[in-house]
């Protein structure tokens, strides 16, 4: 039977098949690690939550590459992250570099720049690949800004994930790039996108894909339409598309809407990617035999399920008050409510 008619009983059943067991034959970092590359000046927030979503569920280490003027910032919120100033806004850059770069055009930022690029490669990639080398899954864009070297810097660090092959999670300012120019990410089948409903539009709009298209039906045209990238489109409830296989998640959650959430399901998907990653590697005895696309789908239902649960135990505990951090604070008893350490021991 194909996962798309599997309950949610049964998806969870299968998620737990692809957790990571807890065994001392594993060693540090081989259960996931991350990296969140994004944090500005005016944005620390969200790479935060993301990091800190991933190390949570699971993830044995969490990282976050960030902007120079971010990096104090985040690393004040939680010790058990490592973070990198490997980025540069325009304003840190050479006066003429900013001034070069201020004046390409957004659609235009894929595209090579001899001046911009050498930069770049010489002051901010070699530290960010060397990071890259070492990592099992990427999440982009989180508290990214829209400053045009940076984005110039994200085109160029996401250009080299594809030459690595990795898988890599795009959200918040990163899908604003992808909107502008859709071909940064067309094709590239290790990718996921996590929608909310404006940057949906934005999507759906560059693709030719009709934006307030059915939930599911819109979801599974614009994966299709980018080449057969994973869609999570948030809302009401989470669309899980790649191509023509779809799950839902629906289960209970929050009403509150604060800032944040994202970013929280966002590393969730990051740790469950991972897992997966690692289920297909064979480095635990298996029972199934997905492929690669349920993994996927299937690694995304499970997180976007647990953050459900968190948010939920949070606002009843917080009511109006409840705030992403709240959320934050649950995720250990929402992982062990839907997936349980019992399925996760050797």
């Amino acid at each position: 039977m194909s996962i798309a008619h599997k309950s949610r009983t049964e998806l969870l059943t299968l998620a737990r098949t692809l957790v990571q067991p807890l065994s001392s034959r594993f060693h540090k970092g081989q259960a996931g690690k991350i990296a969140v590359i994004g944090g500005s000046e005016d944005y620390t927030g969200a790479p935060f939550f993301a990091a800190h979503s991933a190390a949570t569920v699971g993830a044995d280490l969490s990282h976050v590459v960030c902007e120079i003027g971010a990096a104090t910032v985040i690393k004040s919120y939680s010790p058990d992250l490592m973070v990198h100033p490997y980025l540069q806004e325009a304003a840190h850059a050479p006066k003429a570099i900013g001034d070069k770069v201020r004046k390409i055009p957004l659609e235009k930022l894929p595209e090579a720049n001899a001046e911009v690029d050498s930069y770049v490669d010489e002051n901010v990639m070699p530290k960010v690949l060397a990071l890259l080398e070492r990592i099992d899954v990427v999440v982009l864009g989180p508290g990214f800004g829209r400053d045009h070297l940076m984005l110039r810097t994200l085109v160029k660090i996401l250009e080299q994930i594809k030459v690595m092959n990795k898988p890599v999670i795009l959200d918040a300012d990163a899908l604003f790039l992808v909107a502008k120019a859709p071909s940064v990410v067309k094709n590239y089948k290790n990718a996921i996108l996590t929608p909310n409903v404006v940057e949906f539009g934005r999507l759906a709009e560059a693709v030719g894909v009709d934006p307030k298209a059915d939930s599911a039906d819109g979801a599974m045209q614009l994966s299709k339409a980018l080449g057969g990238v994973t869609v999570v489109r948030k809302g009401a409830q989470e669309i899980i598309a790649q191509e023509d296989l779809h799950v839902v998640s629906d289960a209970p959650g929050s009403p509150r809407r604060v800032g944040g959430q994202g970013d929280t399901l966002t590393g969730a998907i990051a740790t469950f990617v991972a897992w997966a990653q690692n289920y297909h590697r064979g480095l635990w005895d298996v029972s199934t035999n997905l492929s690669k696309q349920e993994s996927r789908i299937i690694a995304c239902f499970a997180a976007a399920n647990v953050v459900r649960e968190a948010s939920r135990l949070a606002f009843a505990s917080k009511r109006r008050a409840m705030q992403t951090s709240d959320v934050h604070n649950h995720l250990g008893e929402a992982y062990e409510t839907l997936i349980g350490s019992e399925h996760g021991k050797m």
